[in-house]
């Protein structure tokens, strides 16, 4: 893998992992538009660890009090969060994986975009004014576990569902990213029986870069996603999301560019 290869993925990884513009959806179409095929298990181990300690690093007051106590009421939360983005997960395990091919990445652009719509509007009608309850930690797992589509964005998703049931919109961010934890390491966990005896097919270099800028750009990312949804100026997402859908739409039935 070129070291160029290498970079651009883990900040794209990075940034659109906790931006609401989904990240899965954004790889995808990078890969197809410049013709690049990363069939490397490892390499996406790599950059997700890279994620995963940006949330450890900004979130770390929160996870250290959930390694401390294991059972107290956000861990909890966490664990009925996690449940339904799990089953979700393996019933439609299958589906998921062949939407990877881009045929639906359209869609799940709409998805995300209306999403966007639906968050800045509930934003800016003050809809948000209680604390979290174990019920909607559901709802935001399930919405999570919807995610794993390629286009829908899973920030922008589990926030929505979260702020649509009036859960205040800073409790509703970080219960979000928190979520991530769980779900990155259980993808991490599938992927590593994937692995197997597979060959690693990239050296040391491009995944110790992969690792470094996903870590680093999904830090900023995460501290520009709170930003936002204390301003709520999410149509804008909305916007590039929309833009995006036309776009994969135009090439998918119209111009087949890539």
């Amino acid at each position: 893998m070129a070291f160029w290869v290498a970079i651009v993925l883990g900040i794209i990884q990075g940034l659109t992992e906790f931006l609401p513009v989904s990240s899965s959806g954004h790889l995808v179409l990078f890969q197809k538009i410049f013709g690049i095929e990363v069939d490397c298990i490892l390499f996406d181990i790599v950059v997700h660890l890279g994620t995963l300690l940006a949330v450890v690093v900004v979130f770390r007051k929160s996870v250290w009090e959930c390694i401390k106590n294991p059972f107290c009421e956000k861990a909890q939360k966490l664990v009925f969060a996690t449940l339904p983005t799990v089953i979700i997960a393996l019933l439609f395990k299958d589906f998921f994986k062949n939407s990877f091919d881009g045929s639906l990445l359209f869609v799940g652009f709409l998805v995300s975009a209306i999403f966007m719509f639906i968050a800045d509007y509930s934003a800016k009608n003050n809809y948000q004014y209680k604390n979290l309850s174990y019920g909607n930690s559901i709802v935001m797992g399930i919405f999570q576990g919807l995610a794993i589509l390629p286009g829908i964005s899973r920030s922008g998703s589990t926030i929505t569902s979260a702020m649509v049931q009036g859960v205040r919109r800073n409790e509703s961010t970080e219960f979000s990213f928190l979520m991530s934890i769980p779900a990155i390491l259980g993808s991490l966990i599938f992927e590593l029986f994937d692995l197997g005896g597979a060959s690693v097919g990239v050296s040391f270099l491009p995944l110790a870069l992969g690792f470094v800028f996903s870590a680093i750009s999904g830090y900023f990312a995460i501290k520009l996603m709170v930003k936002v949804v204390k301003k709520a100026k999410f149509r804008w997402f909305g916007v590039y999301l929309l833009l995006l859908a036309l776009f994969t739409a135009l090439n998918k039935y119209v111009f087949m560019w890539f």
